[in-house]
């Protein structure tokens, strides 16, 4: 008898229908399941939309491995253009009332790795956001050495350079004759951002260690030296770095991004946000008697799906900075909590 048309038994379709019922449920699970670690590209193809190349920064220096620092979309995310739009506007009208000069901004949801910026092509001097790299720095250091952190430092005598940095936003600072270790001298720097901690912690280290940080990163030697300057897209690589875990071990980067939580300044990002929502963040000020930069970088914890900001300006009335962050910042949030549910 042909099998093709012999009786089939009831309970066997139906028992077949069954399985089959389970195996293609189990098929979507799955996919779902793999959906936010799977490669970009493949993503896109299942789902029909355009496909976007994808970057992939990895670390040299091993002679097996590249470990995989983060992985970036080529192009910025559709949905985010109505963001980016109301952006773009609120700079338009800073710039109109001459509360700003320029500014720079870098969103990216760490979710499905989307992001987009405005002015991502003027680069901007960093100021004390360039103390998030120093700390990477020793972090990365005590990994080889754990006593490091321990080492104390006295603090003799105020520098001729410590005395040119004129901070506008400090609470707390070291005091002369006192010695603190590495650790303590951390607290100062991030969450005080006391350029004093951080110039004992910047010529406690060979300036080779720090250099290293960045070209690890992928940034040219250069982006150190004291007139230089940083995109908000290139200054927010550190922060993608630690929030994956993927340049300093994971005990290390959950540390760090804790500390950052601590940063007292509350004057920009922190306002833009309503009262309680979680942020790990730093500012960063540099400016002369013509124009003053103010930045600020923040990972916004929301709805269990953070979404890291920076924000980079430049202006001759620096009392209006500070403003122009929190502004920025509502406007993303307010925005964006509708995509992260």
């Amino acid at each position: 008898m042909n099998f093709f048309t012999r009786k089939v038994p009831i309970y066997f379709v139906v028992i077949s229908s069954i399985v089959g019922a389970l195996i293609s449920y189990s098929f979507i699970v799955f996919v779902q399941y793999k959906g936010e670690t799977t490669p970009i590209e493949s993503v896109a193809k299942s789902t029909g939309e355009v496909s976007c190349g994808v970057h992939f920064s990895r670390l040299s220096g091993r002679k097996f491995i590249k470990p995989l620092l983060f992985a970036e979309r080529d192009c910025e995310a559709d949905r985010l253009m109505v963001i980016k739009n109301s952006v773009v506007n609120l700079i338009d009208n800073l710039k109109a009332n001459g509360d700003v000069n320029s500014v720079s901004v870098y969103l990216r949801l760490f979710g499905k790795g989307e992001w987009m910026s405005v002015n991502n092509d003027i680069k901007y001097k960093p100021g004390s956001l360039f103390k998030v790299p120093l700390f990477i720095t020793y972090l990365r250091m005590a990994e080889q050495n754990p006593e490091i952190l321990n080492k104390k430092i006295t603090f003799n005598q105020i520098s001729q350079e410590s005395k040119g940095l004129k901070q506008e936003f400090l609470k707390d600072r070291i005091k002369l004759g006192n010695s603190y270790t590495i650790k303590e001298l951390f607290n100062y720097m991030i969450i005080h951002s006391d350029n004093n901690a951080t110039l004992l912690l910047m010529n406690s280290i060979p300036f080779a260690e720090f250099t290293r940080t960045f070209t690890d990163f992928g940034l040219s030697q250069e982006v150190v030296k004291s007139d230089a300057v940083i995109s908000a897209q290139d200054y927010s690589l550190f922060w993608l770095a630690l929030y994956n875990g993927s340049y300093l071990n994971f005990d290390n980067s959950d540390y760090a991004l804790s500390l950052l939580s601590q940063c007292d300044f509350t004057e920009g990002l922190v306002k833009g946000v309503p009262d309680g929502t979680r942020i790990a963040h730093k500012f960063g000020e540099k400016g002369d008697l013509v124009n003053h930069a103010f930045h600020e970088t923040g990972i916004v914890y929301i709805n269990s799906n953070p979404y890291l900001l920076t924000v980079m300006t430049e202006g001759k009335d620096q009392t209006k900075l500070p403003k122009v962050l929190q502004q920025i910042s509502s406007v993303v949030y307010n925005n964006i909590e509708g995509l992260t549910h």
